[in-house]
Protein backbone atom coordinates (compact mmCIF):
# COMPACT_ATOMS: atom_id res chain seq x y z
CA UNK A 1 0.00 0.00 0.00
CA UNK A 2 3.15 2.17 0.94
CA UNK A 3 3.93 1.59 -2.16
CA UNK A 4 1.14 2.56 -4.45
CA UNK A 5 0.85 5.90 -2.34
CA UNK A 6 4.83 6.68 -3.46
CA UNK A 7 3.90 5.78 -6.95
CA UNK A 8 0.57 8.48 -6.77
CA UNK A 9 2.73 10.69 -5.50
CA UNK A 10 5.08 10.69 -7.70
CA UNK A 11 2.79 10.77 -10.29
CA UNK A 12 1.21 13.68 -8.95
CA UNK A 13 4.33 15.45 -8.86
CA UNK A 14 5.44 14.68 -12.42
CA UNK A 15 1.92 15.91 -13.84
CA UNK A 16 1.81 19.18 -11.75
CA UNK A 17 5.67 19.78 -12.91
CA UNK A 18 5.00 19.21 -16.72
CA UNK A 19 1.21 21.49 -16.14
CA UNK A 20 3.32 24.11 -14.85
CA UNK A 21 6.03 23.62 -17.42
CA UNK A 22 3.48 23.75 -20.05
CA UNK A 23 1.93 26.93 -18.53
CA UNK A 24 5.07 28.87 -18.58
CA UNK A 25 6.06 28.07 -22.10
CA UNK A 26 2.70 29.21 -23.24
CA UNK A 27 2.97 32.31 -21.51
CA UNK A 28 6.49 33.15 -22.94
CA UNK A 29 4.74 33.07 -26.62
CA UNK A 30 4.74 37.10 -27.87
CA UNK A 31 1.98 38.30 -28.81
CA UNK A 32 0.56 39.76 -31.93
CA UNK A 33 -0.48 43.11 -32.68
CA UNK A 34 -3.89 43.92 -31.90
CA UNK A 35 -6.83 45.44 -34.28
CA UNK A 36 -8.71 48.09 -32.90
CA UNK A 37 -12.70 48.18 -32.86
CA UNK A 38 -12.48 48.91 -36.78
CA UNK A 39 -10.42 46.36 -37.24
CA UNK A 40 -7.75 48.16 -38.54
CA UNK A 41 -4.04 47.57 -36.96
CA UNK A 42 -2.55 50.92 -36.40
CA UNK A 43 0.88 49.55 -35.85
CA UNK A 44 2.62 46.32 -36.98
CA UNK A 45 5.13 46.53 -33.91
CA UNK A 46 3.83 44.52 -30.61
CA UNK A 47 4.92 45.91 -26.98
CA UNK A 48 7.26 42.93 -25.62
CA UNK A 49 9.32 42.85 -22.36
CA UNK A 50 12.59 44.50 -23.47
CA UNK A 51 10.62 46.81 -25.98
CA UNK A 52 8.99 46.98 -29.40
CA UNK A 53 9.30 44.04 -31.27
CA UNK A 54 8.16 43.83 -35.15
CA UNK A 55 5.55 41.03 -36.50
CA UNK A 56 6.87 40.19 -39.84
CA UNK A 57 4.86 37.56 -40.71
CA UNK A 58 1.23 38.11 -41.97
CA UNK A 59 -1.78 36.09 -43.29
CA UNK A 60 -3.70 36.57 -45.78
CA UNK A 61 -7.74 36.20 -45.51
CA UNK A 62 -9.11 37.98 -47.17
CA UNK A 63 -11.44 34.49 -49.06
CA UNK A 64 -11.18 35.70 -52.61
CA UNK A 65 -7.81 37.48 -53.38
CA UNK A 66 -6.14 40.58 -51.99
CA UNK A 67 -5.23 43.65 -53.78
CA UNK A 68 -1.40 44.46 -53.12
CA UNK A 69 -0.67 48.01 -54.66
CA UNK A 70 2.34 49.98 -55.81
CA UNK A 71 1.37 52.80 -53.46
CA UNK A 72 -1.43 52.95 -50.73
CA UNK A 73 -4.78 53.83 -52.20
CA UNK A 74 -2.28 53.47 -55.68
CA UNK A 75 -2.89 51.02 -58.72
CA UNK A 76 -3.09 47.46 -57.84
CA UNK A 77 0.09 45.80 -58.31
CA UNK A 78 -0.36 42.11 -57.89
CA UNK A 79 -3.38 40.29 -56.42
CA UNK A 80 -2.42 38.08 -53.18
CA UNK A 81 -4.21 34.72 -52.95
CA UNK A 82 -5.78 33.63 -49.25
CA UNK A 83 -3.84 31.32 -47.52
CA UNK A 84 -0.14 33.62 -48.63
CA UNK A 85 2.03 34.43 -46.12
CA UNK A 86 3.50 37.85 -46.58
CA UNK A 87 6.53 39.49 -45.20
CA UNK A 88 6.29 43.38 -43.09
CA UNK A 89 9.01 45.98 -44.88
CA UNK A 90 9.56 47.91 -41.81
CA UNK A 91 11.42 51.44 -42.27
CA UNK A 92 14.17 52.98 -41.15
CA UNK A 93 16.11 49.78 -40.80
CA UNK A 94 13.32 48.06 -38.70
CA UNK A 95 13.28 50.85 -35.85
CA UNK A 96 10.10 52.43 -37.84
CA UNK A 97 6.93 50.77 -38.55
CA UNK A 98 5.51 48.97 -41.52
CA UNK A 99 2.14 50.74 -41.41
CA UNK A 100 1.78 53.66 -43.46
CA UNK A 101 -1.54 55.57 -42.96
CA UNK A 102 -3.35 56.85 -45.77
CA UNK A 103 -6.44 59.35 -45.35
CA UNK A 104 -6.81 58.08 -42.01
CA UNK A 105 -6.72 54.47 -43.05
CA UNK A 106 -3.30 52.19 -42.40
CA UNK A 107 -2.04 50.12 -45.14
CA UNK A 108 0.96 47.92 -44.43
CA UNK A 109 3.80 47.59 -46.93
CA UNK A 110 4.81 43.92 -47.81
CA UNK A 111 6.53 41.27 -49.72
CA UNK A 112 5.00 38.27 -50.42
CA UNK A 113 7.65 34.74 -50.26
CA UNK A 114 6.21 32.63 -53.14
CA UNK A 115 7.25 28.78 -52.39
CA UNK A 116 7.61 28.79 -56.10
CA UNK A 117 10.98 30.77 -55.74
CA UNK A 118 12.13 34.70 -55.48
CA UNK A 119 10.97 35.31 -58.97
CA UNK A 120 7.56 34.56 -58.50
CA UNK A 121 7.51 37.41 -55.59
CA UNK A 122 5.22 40.25 -55.16
CA UNK A 123 7.98 42.31 -54.59
CA UNK A 124 6.92 45.71 -52.55
CA UNK A 125 3.51 46.60 -52.58
CA UNK A 126 1.03 47.91 -49.58
CA UNK A 127 -1.98 46.52 -48.51
CA UNK A 128 -4.89 47.33 -46.07
CA UNK A 129 -4.19 46.72 -42.85
CA UNK A 130 -7.32 45.51 -41.76
CA UNK A 131 -8.40 42.19 -39.88
CA UNK A 132 -10.59 41.47 -43.21
CA UNK A 133 -7.94 41.15 -45.25
CA UNK A 134 -4.83 40.14 -43.23
CA UNK A 135 -3.91 38.14 -40.16
CA UNK A 136 -0.97 38.69 -37.95
CA UNK A 137 1.06 35.45 -37.22
CA UNK A 138 3.03 34.33 -34.28
CA UNK A 139 6.57 34.29 -34.78
CA UNK A 140 6.76 32.36 -31.51
CA UNK A 141 4.61 29.47 -32.99
CA UNK A 142 6.56 29.55 -36.61
CA UNK A 143 10.10 28.63 -34.83
CA UNK A 144 8.15 25.63 -33.02
CA UNK A 145 8.15 23.77 -36.37
CA UNK A 146 11.88 24.97 -36.76
CA UNK A 147 13.39 23.38 -33.76
CA UNK A 148 14.98 20.01 -33.99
Amino acid sequence: MKLISTLLSGMTTVMTTLTLVTSLAIAQMAEVPKANTKGDFMTAKVQGNRGLYNNINWLVVDPESLNCRNTPEGTVKVKLMSGAIINALFSNNGKGDAIVIKNGQPWLKVESIHPAGPRFNSGVCYVRANLKYIAPINADYLNLFTRE
